[in-house]
């Protein structure tokens, strides 16, 4: 590396400045810039190659000719399809290219399998990809998609998509979902939903079927006067009642309702939701884990009285082993308390596996049990 300093002449002075001028020139010197050449290309040597080879790659094709991929019609719109029934479709390819195209794989998507593609399409030949769609399972709009891989590099994915509206034969209403939200020990609450068709042609439902504890299912033949204007005259009523000693906590299960149409012979509502206990205890258990017992750790839990209009007193809180202590807190009285529970500094070192009883003045709920376990050291 060198460094210039000479005497401005008098056309290359700065303007307004007095006395002599001077200008400061830098040039590197062959040693410096092989080794930045050197740096360069240690940090950046394998992407500017990788850049080069495409580009060469690219200019190769675009200037010798290769295949190309041109799909006339990538969405096929099926229009409203019977559900149960299994449509075929074709896709026509065409290749507009120099050279021949090879089409890679063909993969689809969930509820549509590809029957077979051609492999090979010679230069301005043409091709195609043959799908079926399973309608089985599905309902109202929907839309599968098959993606195309071949040696075409302007496109070497192409996305064609099938769109159905598919209609079953035996419908749901309002819709084949039911979902509860209830209380323990409420007023029994039911859904009501009704079985029918927009078809010809008439069935007869032969029976309801659910695996679930928590509620009951029957159903009845609508009258004259009851059925839903637009549908069939074949309509039936299926309720779905909750039972009164139904276990608390989620829901989540299928009623199956057979009839006689061969199309639909089974038809599936799935229910789903919640019972929720009067009073609430968060969590269901306490965990200590391993702990030191002369560190007197403690843990705490809610209890919440969610029965509206009503309040609830924890009066008493003790579990069934001298190790622990407990203290009652109320945070909202009546509605809402909290339960420490603490470890004697002198508890005897071992496993615990304890229970925790709450007594309480809800005449439904006189008592809650929470287990309590715990490792000493």
């Amino acid at each position: 590396m060198s460094f210039r300093c000479g005497d401005r002449s008098s056309g290359e002075k700065l303007t307004n400045r007095g006395g002599r001028n001077y200008s400061l020139g830098l040039r590197l010197s062959p040693f410096v810039l092989r080794m930045t050449r050197r740096i360069l290309m240690r940090r950046f040597g394998k992407t500017l190659i990788m850049v080069a080879v495409m580009v060469s790659m690219v200019s190769f094709v675009a200037a010798q000719g290769g295949p190309k991929l041109v799909v006339e019609e990538k969405v096929i719109d099926l229009g409203e399809v019977p559900q149960g029934v299994v449509k075929d479709v074709k896709f026509d390819l065409r290749n507009e290219g120099s050279g021949p195209l090879t089409v890679k794989s063909v993969r689809p998507t969930c509820g549509c399998t590809v029957a077979e593609y051609d492999k090979e399409i010679p230069a301005g030949g043409t091709g195609s990809v043959r799908a079926k769609l399973d309608t089985t399972g599905f309902k109202g709009a929907i839309s599968k998609s098959v993606l195309v891989m071949t040696d075409d590099l302007s496109a070497p994915i192409v996305t064609l998509a099938i769109k159905a509206i598919v209609k079953p034969y035996i419908d749901v209403m309002p819709r084949a979902l039911v979902r509860f939200n209830a209380l323990q020990k409420e007023k029994a609450e039911q859904k009501v939903v009704v079985v029918g068709t927009e078809r010809s042609g008439a069935f007869t439902v032969t029976g309801v079927e659910s695996e679930s504890d928590a509620f009951e299912v029957s159903y009845r033949a609508l009258g004259d006067g009851e059925k839903i204007e637009g549908r069939s005259d074949t309509q039936y009523e299926v309720v779905i009642r909750l039972l009164e000693d139904a276990p608390v906590g989620p829901i989540s299960s299928v009623v199956k309702v057979m009839t006689t149409a061969p199309e639909a012979k089974v038809v599936e509502i799935k229910v789903f939701g919640v019972l929720r206990a009067l009073l609430r205890v968060t969590p269901p258990e306490l965990q200590f884990g391993a702990v030191e017992a002369v560190q007197a750790p403690g843990r705490n839990l809610i209890i919440v009285n969610n029965r509206p209009g009503t309040s609830v007193e924890i009066t008493e809180a003790v579990v069934d082993d001298p190790a622990f202590t407990t203290e009652i807190v109320p945070i909202d009285q009546g509605k809402r308390y909290q339960v420490t529970v603490s470890i004697k500094r002198d508890a005897s070192i071992g496993v615990k596996d304890a229970v925790l009883v709450l007594k309480t003045t809800d005449p439904d709920t006189p008592e809650l049990r929470v287990p309590v376990r715990a490792s000493l050291r």
